[in-house]
């Protein structure tokens, strides 16, 4: 049984690591600050040297800059980090529902045999006779009476003959998505409940990103960038559990 996206696995690790590496940089910096104190008043105390970068001129120097602030820096990255982990979730699991039906063409393939004409029985037939006429409020009654007539058959009804439209066109419109399309795209195409708390959020997460990313906001409250961070693995694991439920089932032998 398939209790996860390949895609969310690769989300929730990278989440991790990027939080398990904000926990590192909390643990060590205050011990580097106090370590500098420290060599200050006696330079003979060890400071670990860092074999990734050129000494600074003053020896360091860069450092001592930056554990002033080092929090909001961290946050602003972990937001950046976390929110695009997130995007590429999404889209990679739509493009992960759609191969696992055998692609653009297997999945073609099994909506069209869903919506071949079959032979009905004589009943079927006057009942679908019965209900291609144009709507009578009066005749409510008849329609009902038709349709339960239709309920066990295997007929397809001209909602459904939309399908194969509706898929056509997500395929040919995934390169166009973006992030601010995902609560709806998560409603319209996976079927998810998403609140509107959730899509509020996720939209005020997304613009808090973009000001990150466009150089308009090089900082973030640290805790609420970790706040940030579960929120978004989340709703990532609501969509998850929404698409493994109605999408990842062998459908290819149906008739």
């Amino acid at each position: 049984m398939i209790l996860n996206t390949d895609s969310y696995l690769v989300l929730r690790q990278h989440s991790q690591q990027m939080l398990d590496f904000a926990v590192l940089v909390c643990t060590a910096a205050p011990q580097l600050k106090h370590a500098l104190a420290a060599h200050d008043a006696d330079p003979l105390t060890f400071v670990a040297k860092n074999a990734s970068f050129p000494q600074s001129e003053v020896p360091y120097s860069t450092e001592k800059r930056s554990l002033s602030g080092y929090t909001t820096v961290l946050g602003a990255n972990l937001v950046l980090s976390v929110f695009s982990y997130f995007e590429t979730y999404f889209f990679s699991a739509f493009d992960e529902t759609i191969a696992f039906h055998g692609g653009k063409e297997g999945i073609e393939g099994i909506i069209r045999r869903q919506l071949r004409d079959r032979n009905h029985s004589p009943q079927v037939t006057q009942a679908l006779s019965g209900l291609r006429t144009r709507y009578n409020p009066q005749r409510a009654d008849r329609y009902r009476n038709y349709s339960d007539i239709l309920a066990n058959a295997k007929v397809v009804w001209p909602s459904e003959r939309f399908m194969l439209y509706g898929l056509k066109q997500s395929l040919s419109n995934r390169p166009k998505w973006k992030s601010v399309h995902i609560p709806e795209l998560a409603r319209d195409i996976f079927d998810v409940d998403v609140s509107d708390h959730e899509s509020n959020r996720f939209d005020l997460i997304r613009l808090e990103r973009n000001k990150i990313a466009h150089g308009k906001n090089l900082s973030h409250d640290l805790r609420k960038a970790v706040d940030v961070s579960y929120f978004l693995r989340n709703f990532a694991l609501k969509i998850d559990t929404a698409i493994v439920k109605n999408f990842f089932m062998i459908e290819r032998y149906v008739h």
